[in-house]
């Protein structure tokens, strides 16, 4: 699963997320410079979470919470200043 969010009212910045689950390998990037990368071969957890902030002068606390389907897929949860900016679900 692949998604972009920018945050930010002036300063604003672009947050990656890329995460593939046959392979377990999760990357979080912010401005395209990573801050978040990790390797799970086994045991993935039900539900993680990934809590950062980015900017400078306006700074905005980002929250990823991701929530493991039964099987296969994803529910992406993006918290911008602590409110709920979006929702992306994946197979």
């Amino acid at each position: 699963m692949k998604f972009k969010i920018q945050v930010g009212e002036v300063e604003k910045h672009l947050v990656e997320f890329n995460y593939n689950q046959l392979a377990g390998s999760l990357l979080i990037k912010v401005d395209n410079q990573p801050i978040h990368r990790s390797i799970r071969l086994l045991n993935e957890p039900v539900a993680e979470v990934y809590h950062f902030v980015v900017g400078q002068m306006e700074r905005s606390e980002v929250r990823i919470e991701k929530i493991r389907k039964q099987l296969f897929g994803h529910r992406n949860s993006v918290y911008v200043g602590g409110r709920l900016a979006n929702v992306f679900v994946g197979v």
